[in-house]
């Protein structure tokens, strides 16, 4: 029996286990012990990864849909009908008429060619894959703050923290190995701080757990920040050098006294300022959110609050201190990162910027589209309308 290291397929994690392999059939998985994430654990999920890579419902072939039926086709049929009806379309109805979806369960390189060929051989910049429904707001709070949407700590510090601040985060099922390094921390003496509107699993090892109203995280962070200044726990050192707009946002956040925000939020102002001593007092605190955080109407202000509270505390930019988005499928990050998306190239490079779009023209050889493209929503409905044609 063979067994051949890899990266489970499921979230953001990114475990590390081994494939087994006999006579050229998948079939096991076992865990790595020396990688860094997992060490030697897995959850439910990683111990079965390899089971749909022989399931028999797996298509391992194209399908062309004749009337109502879907027929096997080759590889070679189905890419050349593909291109050519693109092609079409594209001549027919202008660039802007066709999308690309790509994927966070696809590599970085599959995600980049994809972003590639939407913007230099389609002409359009309708490109987007899942993170619009999940993460992207963490991708437009976090640059905003930050210049890069991703975790700021590797997973192998979490251990050594000694404050962990979750939020909109059911760690421990949904990251199940990071929530091992989690509980990990806490034996260690770690306190662990949990917002959730819901008794989540992770909240029950919670030495505080804010049960705020759904829909408020921005009133729970801005009062938390609150205390944060008005008891003078800022670093104004990192404040100073590394900040900007201090003044107005401190006057802002003045609307917000534990006292308001315990009547919008439901949670005690004596929590809340409980909450904020310990967060901004400890040397080594680091924030996680998750879906809980992003999958609203206000995500990026949410984004954007977490990535304020972890500032105004000079949380960032050392050791087991940072702010940290949970991802939730294995390449979310890759996929935003490599550029799968509407308004950006790799690197988070805005389409708007002259600058980094005569870089790509240069690279491509190509003139590319100067507008931000259509989201999957705005796809879906374009297509609806009439406009999306593929």
């Amino acid at each position: 029996m063979k067994k051949i290291m890899t990266v489970c397929p499921y979230c953001g994690c990114g475990c590390g286990l081994y494939l087994h392999v006999e006579n050229g059939r998948i079939t096991g998985t076992s865990p790595s012990r020396a990688h860094p994430v997992n060490r030697g654990s897995l959850c439910v999920k990683g111990w079965n990864a390899h089971e749909f890579a022989t399931h028999p419902d797996r298509l391992k072939y194209p399908l062309i849909r004749e009337g109502k039926s879907l027929r096997k086709a080759t590889w070679d049929e189905a890419l050349t009908l593909v291109a050519a009806r693109l092609g079409e379309i594209r001549t027919k109805h202008g660039p802007d008429s066709t999308g690309i979806l790509s994927s966070a369960k696809c590599t970085n390189e599959e995600n980049y060619l994809m972003m590639k060929f939407a913007r230099a051989v389609l002409g359009t910049n309708n490109i987007d894959h899942c993170a619009r429904l999940c993460h992207s707001s963490t991708v437009g709070g976090l640059a905003a703050a930050f210049g890069s949407g991703a975790m700021t700590n590797s997973i192998s510090e979490i251990a050594d923290a000694s404050l962990l601040f979750v939020i909109g985060s059911n760690t421990t099922e949904q990251h199940p190995m990071i929530g091992m390094h989690m509980l990990e921390a806490v034996d260690r003496g770690a306190t662990l701080i949990v917002a959730d509107p819901r008794r989540t699993q992770i909240a029950e090892f919670a030495h505080i757990h804010l049960r705020h109203r759904c829909g408020t995280d921005v009133a729970l962070l801005m009062g938390i920040m609150n205390v944060v200044v008005s008891e003078g726990l800022v670093d104004a050192d990192f404040v100073r050098r590394r900040t900007e707009n201090f003044d107005p946002f401190e006057e802002e956040l003045k609307r917000y006294s534990p006292a308001t925000v315990e009547g919008i939020t439901g949670v005690k102002a004596n929590d809340i300022r409980r909450v904020a001593r310990i967060y901004a007092m400890e040397k080594r605190s680091m924030l996680f959110y998750a879906m809980g955080i992003t999958q609203h109407i206000t995500g990026v202000d949410n984004v954007r609050a977490c990535a304020n509270l972890v500032m105004l505390s000079g949380h960032i930019g050392l050791p087991m201190s940072g702010i940290n988005p949970l991802r939730g499928q294995n390449n979310v990050q890759g996929a935003c990162d490599m550029g799968a998306l509407p308004n950006v190239y790799s690197g988070y490079q805005k389409v708007t910027d002259a600058g980094a779009r005569r870089k790509f023209e240069r690279a491509w050889r190509k003139k590319l589209p100067v507008s931000p493209g259509l989201t999957i929503m705005e796809m879906m409905e374009a297509a609806r309308m009439g406009s999306l044609k593929a």
